[in-house]
């Protein structure tokens, strides 16, 4: 579900001013694994490869979110 939620910032113009500095090949990565989830299901993903993601990866992406989505308005 967080791979799905994570994808689902790029297809909205009111996220992004939140996830401009996201770079291309993660939100790529995110489309791909939310895609494979929803499309071929949970069971075709590499449990190893979405733990990573989960744990390790996607961590520092989503505090940077946070951080942006704090920060007040620029004039």
């Amino acid at each position: 579900m967080a791979i799905i939620r994570a994808a689902a910032l790029f297809e909205t113009d009111e996220f992004a001013p939140f996830v401009t500095n996201t770079p291309a090949e993660v939100v790529a990565a995110l489309r791909t694994m939310r895609n494979i989830a929803s499309h071929a299901g949970y069971r075709a993903m590499n449990d190893e490869r979405l733990w990573v993601t989960l744990t390790t990866e996607l961590p520092p992406y989503i505090a940077d979110w946070r951080r942006a989505g704090e920060k007040p308005p620029s004039d």
